[in-house]
């Protein structure tokens, strides 16, 4: 099978390097082009400083293009790259995504500028499949989102939820490499407050959520109270969640549910969506393909690994489910799961 030739929008950024990191030998991809900002455009992608804690590996030789130059997407086409994804910040993601889409260029796009527009599709493959449309600008949700989210579609195929509450807590790197080169940070001195967190986690869990007709999007009306907290932890999301459902279920319900769950033949994909434990694990837990952890990952060439999230701390207790759930913020909830959307859309429309 031929590659196709891709442009990844982020240079110096977690994300974007994130992106680098897991596209540079991926079987459906092949990188031709990485553009960054005006601070990194011209620069040998080689010299960049590398954010990542494993070692950088073997990119191309490749010279950052300006993300916001108005003849990147001339570019692109006269390199024949036909996808890019995308690690901008949204509001440079705004502009530079509609110019690469208008130019016929494919985007996945982890920013959250077209999140919930109609016409451009926000698919969690496991949750949501049935959103897709013919489009050419596809988004990844709110990577605070994607631990909730699966647990609940498990939940969902064994009864209707009445109310949902969550609170998390969420690593340094969610907010970029600058939070997480700050000693104070790193030591435990670290703001909680994140702007517009739990207000966007619950927009995009009732949109998942909801129905398509006509190409609109009715959200679901589950009422759900969410609170998000940054805490001094590098990596992984993690979620403590109370589920009032409708009829009741038991464990051995539950673990057949999520044993039922679609698995996707995808190179990204978990081998299972869903790893359950007794008790998470922070240290221990944040790299699972879905059926074992390492602590020696090599997110390069293992695709799967860090892409399942992880269900534990399982109380059930009449129509009432208390768990915790984890995931790989930067992996799962950012540069693996649009790349796993990618694959997805491909496959199953192209």
């Amino acid at each position: 099978m031929s590659r196709h030739k891709c442009l990844i929008l982020g240079a110096s950024g977690i994300v974007g390097q994130r992106l680098q990191q897991r596209l540079v030998h991926h079987p459906m991809f092949e990188i031709c082009a990485v553009a960054g900002s005006e601070a990194t455009a011209g620069a040998n992608l080689a010299t960049l400083p590398w954010r990542l804690d494993e070692p950088r590996p073997e990119l191309p030789n490749l010279e950052v293009l300006h993300a916001n130059d108005d003849e990147l997407a001339v570019e692109c086409q006269k390199m024949g790259i036909t996808i890019a994804f995308s690690g901008l910040p949204a509001a440079v993601a705004k502009d530079v995504e509609s110019r690469l889409v208008t130019a016929g260029i494919m985007v996945f796009s982890n920013a959250s500028a077209f999140r919930r527009v109609t016409g451009i599709p926000m698919i969690i493959p496991e949750v949501n499949p049935n959103h897709i449309i013919e489009s050419m600008h596809y988004c990844a949700t709110n990577c605070t989102l994607i631990p909730l989210a699966i647990p609940v579609a498990a939940i969902n195929q064994l009864t209707k939820i009445k109310s949902i509450k969550m609170r998390s807590e969420q690593a340094l790197s969610g907010a970029g490499w600058e939070l997480l080169s700050n000693p104070e940070a790193i030591t435990g001195r670290v703001n909680p407050h994140i702007e517009g967190e739990a207000e966007k986690t619950k927009s995009e869990l009732l949109y998942v959520n909801g129905t398509l007709n006509a190409g609109q999007i009715t959200p679901a009306s589950i009422p759900t109270d969410i609170k998000c907290r940054r805490i001094s932890r590098r990596d992984g999301h993690q979620v403590f969640v109370e589920i009032e459902v409708y009829h009741e279920f038991t464990l051995a319900e539950l673990h057949n549910s999520v044993d039922s769950m679609t698995c996707l033949d995808l190179p990204s994909a978990p081998i299972k969506p869903i790893h359950i434990v007794d008790k998470i694990d922070p240290k221990a837990h944040l790299w699972s393909d879905g059926v074992e952890f390492t602590s020696q990952p090599r997110p390069a060439t293992n695709l799967k690994t860090g892409m399942a999230i992880i269900m534990g701390d399982i109380a059930i207790s009449g129509n009432r489910i208390c768990f915790s759930a984890y995931s790989h913020n930067t992996i799962r909830g950012a540069a693996g799961g649009v790349i796993l959307l990618a694959e997805f859309i491909l496959v199953n429309k192209f």
